[in-house]
């Protein structure tokens, strides 16, 4: 390949020259030939116009064409361009350039090449036939794929085949609980995406409250809306040890191992009353045989105030009587079938009898026999 360089030379000024119009004696390397010629022109450009040699297009001259010519002797070096082929992929550019080093043309060119790129160079003659040698280069572009790691999220490349070989290029090391997509051993394509999540397992110890909880209990003697605080509720305390997964520094999982109470809690209790205002002396008798039935006594004194006022006299319906407004017939029935025998043949309107046979229908059959006061 023919090689053109622009040499400097060093003369005496004329005598009594000066910088415009003044004659300055200028020497060409070009070509592989030195022009010599005598020139009044100001810049470097103007003087070339005078030799033979012609600046293409990408030429190198040195010193620059815009170099103001001042009467000193001065060499001027020309290199050629020749012509470049660049093969980048798809793309194919024809041009020329003064350049040799393929790192310059690239540069000159202003194409981007990437460490991880790989390319070539080669002197060509087929194709520049008319314009004499050239050079080709070939630039085979590595993949680019997608690296989400560490809080970045980057485009790069590499010259590497698997998603393993390709982290140990960039010097990335996995955690033993650090989690990676796709596989190691996964092929690399263009534009894949490699997401390395960072894994840390830890145990933790806490201590932790015990709400402690609120019973209510019922008093029979209290009137209704009446109460009292019996014990007030203290908190207790455990100790609770768990599993953490923190990912990327973001919790993402938590796992109870164990828990060891410290100090149990004690419940707060609170009475509260339930006597109906206006029960009177029947209600103890309500009291004992709801609890012997497991029936409310409160709701067996409001079915007998909806049915009779709770008045066991309560004679005023011709049909139903008493306080819980009975068929003699049904009533008849009931306290014979009461257990043990205790309120057979028992008046209608005996109250004792018709409380405890009230309170055992009700928990055998429910308050279907009262549609109306039984569902209230």
């Amino acid at each position: 390949m023919p090689f053109f360089a622009v040499a400097f030379s060093s003369g005496t000024p004329a005598s009594g020259s000066v910088q415009n119009g003044v004659e300055t004696s200028v020497k060409a390397f070009c070509d592989g030939q030195v022009y010599s010629v005598v020139t009044k022109e100001n810049v470097v450009s103007e003087a070339l116009k005078e030799t033979p040699c012609f600046i293409g297009e990408n030429d190198l001259v040195s010193p620059s064409l815009d170099t103001k010519l001042d009467g000193a002797p001065l060499d001027i070096y020309v290199k050629k361009a020749t012509q470049v082929t660049v093969v980048d992929g798809e793309n194919v550019i024809k041009t020329r350039s003064a350049y040799r080093n393929t790192e310059d043309i690239l540069k000159q060119l202003n194409i981007q090449v990437f460490p991880e790129d790989k390319v070539t160079s080669e002197l060509i003659i087929s194709d520049f036939e008319e314009d004499g040698l050239g050079q080709k280069i070939t630039i085979t572009r590595n993949p680019s794929v997608i690296l989400e790691a560490d809080g970045n999220v980057l485009e790069v490349r590499t010259s590497q085949n698997t998603v393993d070989d390709f982290l140990k290029e960039k010097g990335i090391v996995l955690g033993p609980k650090d989690e990676l997509t796709p596989s190691p051993q996964t092929i690399i394509t263009r534009g894949m995406r490699i997401t390395v999540t960072r894994v840390i397992e830890s145990d933790i110890q806490e201590e932790e409250i015990i709400p402690f909880e609120t019973i209510t209990k019922n008093d029979n003697n209290l009137l209704q809306g009446q109460g009292r605080v019996e014990s007030e509720g203290v908190n207790g305390l455990k100790k609770k040890t768990s599993k953490v997964i923190y990912k990327n520094g973001v919790l993402a999982g938590k796992t109870t191992i164990s828990e060891q109470i410290l100090k149990a809690p004690k419940p707060k209790v609170v009475i509260n009353g339930v006597r109906p205002y206006g029960a009177g002396d029947l209600w103890p008798l309500m009291v004992d045989a709801g609890a012997q039935w497991g029936i409310d006594p409160g709701k067996l004194y409001r079915v007998a105030q909806c049915e009779s006022g709770a008045n066991p006299m309560n004679n005023r319906n011709p049909l139903y009587k008493g306080m819980f407004q009975y068929l003699p017939s049904t009533w008849a029935g009931a306290s014979s079938l009461y257990p043990g025998g205790r309120f057979r043949g028992a008046s209608i309107f005996d109250p004792t009898a018709q409380i405890y046979v009230t309170a055992w229908k009700a928990s055998k059959q429910g308050w279907r026999a009262w549609p109306v006061c039984g569902y209230r």
